[in-house]
């Protein structure tokens, strides 16, 4: 049995990695459910449960593969030189989920950006590693023999290439965009909300690149093997704990901003005057995000630059107010008399 050594490795190893990465998911998925079920759009929600499916079905597959070699068909040599239903179900499960999280990033780049020529670029990506990765799955049944897995090492490069490239490009674009935001601000917790957005990208864009890059050159090293299940059967829960994790960052932002009603949507704000010079107080009003640009986030600002310099140094001399400024469209500082809070931004809209 030493010839299948690194086949059976590949998959044992793999295997408890993935459950160890599906159980974090579930954990992930009940906070979601806990905090934010009856809150978020219903498109949402479709993808969150269609993306824990598919990666039920995905490790269902992984422990029936490792079961039927190690444990069903232990010594059957000839059954261990097949690939069965398993391995392209597999393949398949993390080509839907890896697409259904990309479209997802994709989506809320286009609605905190409104750059439609850079959306349309990373969709071009995102179509070509679901191609590949639909194409991998098919050469795996069509031809189901080890041997015969170097046949799916270009349509590989292509699904875990471009999927790379997709991650890359998804976090360096929310980067760039929450950047330009922050820097229009002079308000210290805005920049600090902002700064943690920029950081969870590039953290999510990270791990998804990483195991993409990882899986691809451990399977053209040994595409004979399955060594490259090590970090290929955790790549579908990676991509669903990244959207989870971005939609549950709102629940730690919402801790930080406490002291204010929290609005994880989009929020419209104006100022009433009160008597007494320069109270002013926050209006706001739940609803869905709408898509805008940079300058319209920075024109609903409910005061000009002469007012924040005043609110400002208001709160310096008496700290009677807070500074009231929109810099995203769910970043909301508010300035109100003996209140310090902000109202936080809409992780799922901006990461």
């Amino acid at each position: 049995m030493g010839d299948f050594l690194p086949t059976l490795s590949g998959l044992t190893g793999g295997s408890y990695l993935n459950a160890m990465v599906y159980t974090l998911e579930i954990i992930q998925l009940v906070s979601y459910i806990k905090h934010f079920w009856k809150k978020d759009r219903l498109l949402t929600k479709i993808i969150v449960l269609a993306c824990f499916f598919i990666d039920t079905i995905c490790t269902i597959a992984i422990f029936s593969w490792v079961l039927m070699y190690s444990v069903v068909h232990w010594g059957d040599q000839e059954y261990l030189f097949l690939q069965t239903w398993p391995t392209p179900a597999y393949v398949i499960c993390t080509v839907c989920v890896s697409a259904l999280v990309q479209s997802f990033l994709i989506s809320r780049y286009y609605t905190l950006s409104s750059q439609r020529l850079i959306s349309i670029v990373l969709g071009i990506f995102l179509l070509a590693a679901f191609a590949g990765g639909m194409a991998v799955a098919i050469s795996l049944i069509f031809f189901s023999t080890y041997a015969d897995r170097s046949r799916t090492v270009v349509t590989s490069i292509v699904w875990l290439g471009s999927s790379a490239i997709a991650d890359i490009l998804i976090a360096l674009s929310l980067v760039l965009t929450l950047s330009r935001a922050g820097s229009g601000s002079t308000i210290r917790s805005t920049k600090i909300l902002i700064k943690r957005l920029i950081l969870v990208a590039v953290q999510s864009g990270t791990v998804t690149t990483l195991l993409a890059v990882l899986t691809l050159a451990t399977y053209v090293a040994k595409p004979s093997t399955n060594d490259s299940g090590y970090f290929a059967f955790c790549l579908g829960r990676a991509y669903t704990l990244t959207m989870l994790f971005n939609l549950n960052l709102r629940k730690d932002l919402q801790e930080q901003c406490h002291a204010c009603g929290m609005n994880t949507l989009a929020v419209i704000t104006g100022t009433v005057p009160h008597q007494g010079e320069g109270n002013k107080t926050l209006q706001s009003g739940i609803r869905p995000a709408e898509r805008h640009c940079l300058g319209s986030i920075q024109a609903r600002s409910s005061l000009d630059t002469k007012e924040l310099a005043s609110a400002e140094d208001s709160d310096m001399s008496k700290d009677e107010s807070c500074r009231v400024r929109s810099i995203h469209p769910s970043i909301q500082e508010t300035n109100t008399k003996g209140c310090g809070a902000c109202h936080a931004p809409d992780a799922s809209s901006a990461v």
